[in-house]
């Protein structure tokens, strides 16, 4: 039985809790860590929900009180940006396992100063990627890689949605807090997705552009990615939370020699299609939704610490991620394409 305190009780904690309590056999949330105490007892209530029944887990404002409890194994941090990194070194010299939510760092110092940390006090770092771990994106993978769509030709992503004015109060419209807009708090997601499917990016072009200055003066909110994969085909992304409904435009296209695959992005339900070369298209996974990304990332947690399962979400590819998308910035400030 793991015992996890869950750092940070803001937006992204609701569907962490969700997972954890799926798993209450083998881990249990044992306290509730905010700045603001309120959150905290949300968090627990919503965790009581999802169990059924009273948790007996603590409230806690100082994250002191958690790295300074022997019986606490591992955190879950659900955190700004800017704090991933002094956050998850304290932990892992407190002998913590670190759940550690996307991006890893903002720079890639502070990446390899987790890394380096992690390794030396002999912790898990998982890197809280939740579509590294998705089933959908997964089994588009394993298609792939079974190469029933030939050679990839290229990919194209869109990620758009109208992002709430709520969520972007506070560090989020602070570019040094967040490390940049839209694309380091979300497209980095998408990234992800491309990596995971369509191999290694090696070459950047961006440009970002703002058309809601009420979500930070100084943020992107939308930017067009070119990229080029290391295999040699090309790819784009198209991310943006300045978007009123996404319309029919699928999460992602993946065109090949012999085929396509789609994956649907019906929000928050999505599924992967297939299209053959000269067949009709089949249906291959209906009606997932985004919560059981979580759920999985949570179980492969929990599988990597309680039975030495290998670490599929590791730091050292959310490092690769963060790389990318500083890249992109580079790109959209200097207007040449980068090498990475």
């Amino acid at each position: 039985m793991l015992r996890v305190a869950l750092v940070g009780c803001g937006v992204i904690a609701p569907q962490h809790i969700t997972a954890f309590a799926k798993q209450q056999e083998r881990a249990r949330l044992v306290a509730f860590c905010d700045l603001d105490r309120e959150k905290a007892e949300h968090a627990r209530q919503l965790y009581e929900q999802r169990l059924g029944r009273a948790s007996q887990s603590r409230i806690l404002t100082s994250y002191d009180e958690v790295l300074e409890d022997k019986t606490i194994d591992a955190v879950d941090l659900c955190l700004p940006h800017h704090l991933h990194a002094e956050y998850a070194i304290a932990a892992a010299r407190a002998g913590k396992h670190i759940l550690c939510e996307k991006p890893l760092a903002n720079t890639l110092e502070d990446c390899d100063r987790m890394i380096a940390a992690a390794k030396e006090a002999n912790v898990v770092l998982f890197h809280g990627e939740n579509m590294r771990l998705d089933p959908v994106v997964n089994r588009a993978a394993e298609i792939v890689r079974e190469g029933r769509i030939g050679t990839i030709t290229g990919l194209q992503q869109t990620y758009a949605h109208w992002q709430p004015e709520a969520m972007n109060r506070g560090w989020r419209a602070r570019p040094e807090e967040a490390g940049g807009g839209q694309l380091m708090d979300a497209a980095i997601h998408h990234v992800d997705i491309l990596r995971h499917i369509g191999g290694e990016i090696v070459q950047v072009q961006a440009m970002t552009t703002q058309h809601r200055p009420e979500l930070g003066p100084q943020s992107e909110d939308t930017g067009v990615l070119n990229f080029r994969f290391q295999p040699g085909h090309l790819g784009q992304l198209f991310a943006g939370h300045a978007t009123r409904n996404r319309g029919g435009s699928p999460l992602l296209t993946v065109f090949g020699t012999e085929g396509s695959l789609t994956l649907e992005a019906f929000w928050p339900r999505r599924g992967l299609v297939w299209f053959p070369a000269n067949n009709e298209p089949q249906v291959l996974i209906e009606n997932h939704h985004w919560q059981e990304s979580f759920d999985a990332e949570v179980a492969h947690f929990l599988d990597v610490l309680l039975e030495g399962a290998p670490l599929r979400a590791t730091p050292e590819e959310g490092r690769r991620n963060v790389q990318i998308i500083l890249a992109a910035y580079e790109s959209a400030r200097t207007g040449r394409s980068i090498e990475v």
